[in-house]
């Protein structure tokens, strides 16, 4: 089994230069992950909207959020986090609670661990500010709730999920603080 080297690096992206170079990973993927399930209109529709360069420079601006980036031993981004204020339409939301918005691992990067090593980041930043934590996963992605589950979230909420026009049934999962947890 292949595992997440230990020459990968992992760091928060605090400079907004770093925008366009996420919003470029983002679309990339996204698609590779999930392209094969839209509309090419729908799916640009989708990353004009959400995947913009603007949309990670408010995002790496943000006080309240993060972005963390991956890269491999070259330097190429491999994988990449979003975490801030929960803003799913969970019901009976605390005000506190933060979101896991976005983890993607690049196609040739998955099965070695490094999503993992990428939550371990995020939840322990997550953990430090917020309390419940949420995330939304696709209802047909099972792998993704099953890495969910282990680490203590629960479904809690069905909704849809726009992608341009097409509606993307999604589960809210949600998970309380349960104090400080090792997440290596």
């Amino acid at each position: 089994m292949r595992t997440a080297s230990e020459t990968i690096s992992i760091a928060e992206v605090t400079d907004p230069a770093m925008a366009a170079t996420l919003a470029d990973f983002s679309a990339a993927t996204f698609t590779q992950t999930f392209g094969h399930l839209y509309k090419p209109e729908d799916i640009r529709a989708f990353l004009t909207e959400k995947h913009a360069v603007e949309i990670y420079r408010d995002l790496i601006t943000d006080k309240q959020s993060a972005v963390w980036l991956a890269r491999d031993e070259a330097g190429e981004a491999i994988g990449y986090a979003v975490a801030g204020p929960c803003r799913l339409p969970a019901p009976d939301m605390p005000d506190n609670s933060g979101e896991l918005s976005r983890l993607y691992v690049s196609e040739a990067a998955r099965g070695a661990g490094l999503g993992q090593r990428m939550l371990a980041y995020v939840f322990a930043w997550l953990e430090a500010r917020y309390d419940p934590v949420y995330l939304s996963v696709y209802s047909q992605n099972h792998g993704a709730q099953r890495l969910y589950q282990r680490y203590g979230f629960e479904k809690v909420h069905d909704y849809f999920f726009m992608v341009g026009n097409h509606a993307d049934a999604e589960f809210i999962m949600k998970r309380q603080h349960l104090g400080s947890r090792d997440y290596a």
